[in-house]
């Protein structure tokens, strides 16, 4: 009986081996280009062993397509088809979107409020609550919580203020100081919580929801693991990307100041929270915003706001403080428009700034929040002008990053250069070679919420202080290989010098 056991392991070893191997002549049976995967690994092996930050991997990974309009790659065993290709883009994402109406989602055993986040839901559910939300960003919306961010943005201007003089200089790890503005903007927008966390780093709201992203290195190693090589098993497991201590006391505020909306007509406030309330209420049925929707997108709206306008801000700061020459464009701008308007920036304001927001462009150009965008294919589709049929089930990839970085469309691409985004630059290509937010139908609903928030901060900052690098300025800064989320490994450090007028 012993031997036994032996006898069994070369068959066995036959069978993981099929198992893990036998997706790897997808893309061949399709006529398909692809490169040659590895078991376990497919052609992630760099990435998965953190080698390779995600943005580093997934512009390498589109580079050895060059002169392709798409190919296929393999995650682990599942195969992914990328689409370089901005016409074959176009079609995916817009025309025939009815296609690819979902993105892909991991199967983890998930808390309802991140099942219910708009971007995991799927199909008609989408659907219904995209438009129930969709009105809550509107220009109109939008003026309303405009008071809200101009409140976040002279308390970071006093705070920049007190810490500077006119000889010395301060410096800054820049994704921190943005990190605390964008705290308190999402907190009193969507949480309706005021907490001026660059005067209370320590407030129980900014330190727990700082902490979403914190997870052990060893959870973030099993989570991948488990998601690429027994994925059957993930929605059995407590596994997640997000802090669920973090998750849970977010709910917790959620509802609570939900309760005293719903409870007294006085505490209404021009917030996000507010708008989604008052949407739910002109549903007829409460099946498209249940109390689980409904404080998912609160949620949500942490998540997904803090990381894309904190990085924003870092990154572009990060480029000003080392072009110079854009930084006093920028600033003469801001100067010119707040002189314009008695010192005030209203909403109005903020869209006769082009150049600034050319800067802001150019940095989400070099320094996308995600690497790429995903879609499923809901229904069988064939690519257009190709035999080439895209099965039920299967992921493709828009490769934001490697677009970004293409010289075909953006000449010199590692050099900052906001003049790419005047208007007779922008009709020499084509809008699906710049997607820092995505695009069609499943774009990201808070872009103009964002972009409002990200010029807001850079004009308090601009109109009173210089940046400049510091002895801790690394050029080139090192990506970390340890995040799926755009970071710089030592972080971004500036030195911060008030100019004398600043008031």
């Amino acid at each position: 009986m012993e031997y036994a056991w032996w006898l069994c392991l070369p068959g066995v070893a036959v069978i993981i081996y099929w198992h893990y191997t036998k997706t790897f002549s997808y893309w061949k049976k399709k006529g398909v280009h692809y490169i040659e995967p590895t078991i376990l690994f497919g052609n992630i092996k760099d990435r998965m062993l953190f080698r390779k930050s995600f943005h580093e991997f997934q512009l390498e990974l589109y580079k050895k397509f060059h002169g392709y309009r798409y190919a296929g790659f393999f995650e682990g065993r599942r195969p992914s088809l990328m689409i370089r290709d901005p016409e074959l883009i176009r079609y995916v994402l817009i025309r025939d979107f009815e296609h690819f109406t979902d993105r892909p989602t991991l199967r983890l055993r998930h808390s309802p409020y991140i099942e219910n986040m708009l971007i995991n839901l799927k199909g008609q559910r989408w659907k219904n609550v995209r438009a129930v939300l969709t009105p809550t960003f509107t220009t109109g919306k939008l003026r309303a919580m405009e008071n809200l961010v101009l409140l976040c943005g002279e308390q970071l201007h006093d705070y920049l203020y007190k810490t500077t003089d006119g000889n010395n200089t301060t410096e800054f790890e820049m994704k921190d100081l943005f990190g605390r503005f964008t705290m308190d903007v999402i907190a009193s927008c969507a949480f309706g919580v005021e907490c001026d966390s660059l005067k209370q780093p320590d407030a129980e709201f900014v330190k727990i929801a700082s902490q979403f992203n914190d997870i052990p290195l060893l959870h973030r190693i099993g989570l991948f693991a488990v998601i690429l090589l027994i994925p059957q098993l993930a929605k059995f497991l407590p596994l997640s990307f997000f802090n669920t201590k973090t998750m849970d006391f977010l709910a917790d505020v959620i509802s609570r100041a939900k309760k005293v909306r719903e409870n007294s007509t006085s505490h209404r406030r021009n917030d996000f929270l507010q708008l989604v309330l008052d949407a739910s209420h002109k549903e007829p049925g409460a099946s498209v915003l249940d109390d689980d929707t409904i404080i998912a997108q609160a949620v949500l709206f942490l998540l997904a706001g803090f990381e894309t306008s904190s990085t924003l801000l870092t990154f572009a700061s990060y480029e000003l403080a080392l072009n110079q020459d854009v930084q006093d464009a920028a600033r003469k701008e801001v100067n010119e428009v707040l002189e314009r308007n008695d010192g005030s920036c209203p909403y109005e304001a903020l869209q006769d700034m082009p150049y600034l927001e050319n800067v802001l462009f150019e940095t989400l150009r070099k320094y996308p929040p995600v690497a790429r965008v995903d879609r499923t294919c809901t229904t069988n589709y064939t690519l257009p002008g190709t035999d080439v049929t895209l099965d039920v089930g299967y992921a493709v990839a828009i490769p934001v990053m490697g677009l970004h970085y293409d010289p075909q469309y953006f000449p010199e691409p590692d050099l900052f250069n906001p003049d790419r985004f005047l208007p007779e630059e922008k009709l020499k290509r084509s809008p699906y070679v710049y997607m820092p937010f995505g695009a069609g139908p499943r774009n990201c609903i808070g872009t103009r919420f964002a972009l409002m928030s990200t010029k807001i901060a850079m004009v308090h900052l601009l109109k009173g202080f210089v940046v400049k690098p510091s002895p801790k300025t690394e050029v080139p800064f090192q990506y970390s290989k340890f995040s799926m989320l755009l970071k710089a490994k030592n972080g971004i450090w500036l030195n911060v010098e008030r100019i004398n007028s600043a008031e």
